[in-house]
């Protein structure tokens, strides 16, 4: 028999409102040791209470079973299994190996001694909650962890680089483009980007002459006309573009590499961002809460509007 107050109790709804506000808000703003931390705390408390409450049968395991999880999630063989998973899931998960969180296992002595003495759970316990509409929201909160960063920054030259930046514009790539001169923004094609990106190409127009592999003769003949001819029509049909400097309200960025393209759903134009470059030296959290200005509250409403 399931005992709601494994769920129904101050300390798991104090858990998940931690983990909610950490994961998606304090992270954000405030990224260092102790919000990283944080979540793998209320992690080790809210695993054994939930598992002790579907499965009653692992009630009393349910902390060993957490230790044990843990311990593969926070190494590298868990890796293909995330993988697998957000292949397959609509809400993806994440985490980065890091072995110093082994030292959070230290906190499974809270859920020990409630689930061990499940009549002090009358201490702490909240008797008009009901167990389903803390479940869900539960499941929700503790498998939507914080995504990763999708950044890299350089603070020597002030780099931004991205992994994965992505929103769609509603207009087409010929009237953004032509909406970016109307504002007198200078956009033009990333010929570096373009050409280190196709370099490989460029063997096409070479030919190898084999019998002179074994002598001090050139092995290369190289056509000049034909890798002219191949960069700029690579250049002609790539997406690749750059923008050298862009003023926004206050703020002012600079060296804007992106991609465009039709978005998949074909309404609309997928704008990737590359790279941009911001002050130099600057920490960690700074970095973040200045990312968060320039590109979710003013690029992306910025270029919304046109």
């Amino acid at each position: 028999m399931r005992n709601k107050f494994l769920l129904c109790n101050i300390i798991f709804i104090l858990s998940l409102i931690i983990l909610l506000l950490n994961d998606h808000f304090l992270k954000l703003y405030f990224h260092n040791w102790f919000t990283g931390k944080l979540s793998d705390v209320v992690g080790i408390i809210l695993l054994p209470f939930l598992l002790a409450f579907v499965f009653p049968k692992l009630r009393q395991n349910s902390v060993y079973l957490t230790a044990l999880f843990f311990i593969f999630w926070k190494s590298s063989y868990s890796e293909k299994l995330i993988e697998i998973y957000n292949l397959v899931s609509p809400i993806s998960i994440h985490r980065v190996v890091d072995y110093t969180d082994l030292l959070t296992l230290i906190f499974l002595f809270i859920p020990y001694y409630f689930i061990k003495n499940q009549q002090q759970l009358s201490k702490i316990e909240i008797r008009r909650a009901s167990p389903i509409f803390i479940l869900i929201p539960g499941l929700l909160i503790f498998m939507s962890t914080s995504p990763p960063r999708y950044y890299e920054y350089v603070p020597y030259n002030g780099n931004l680089i991205f992994n994965n930046s992505t929103f769609i514009i509603p207009k087409t790539k010929k009237e953004l483009l032509d909406e970016f001169k109307k504002r007198n923004i200078n956009v033009y094609k990333d010929t570096t980007r373009i050409i280190a990106v196709n370099k490989w190409r460029y063997f096409e127009a070479v030919s190898v002459n084999q019998k002179n592999l074994k002598n001090n003769k050139e092995i290369f003949k190289i056509a000049d006309d034909s890798i002219k001819e191949l960069i700029l029509k690579e250049i002609d049909e790539s997406n690749y573009y750059k923008i050298d400097k862009l003023k926004l309200d206050d703020q002012t960025i600079e060296n804007i590499q992106f991609y465009i393209s039709t978005a998949d759903s074909g309404l609309g134009t997928s704008f990737n961002l590359k790279s941009m470059t911001i002050e130099k030296q600057l920490r960690e959290n700074k970095v973040e809460r200045k990312l968060r200005k320039l590109y979710n509250k003013l690029l992306e409403e910025e270029f919304k509007k046109f």
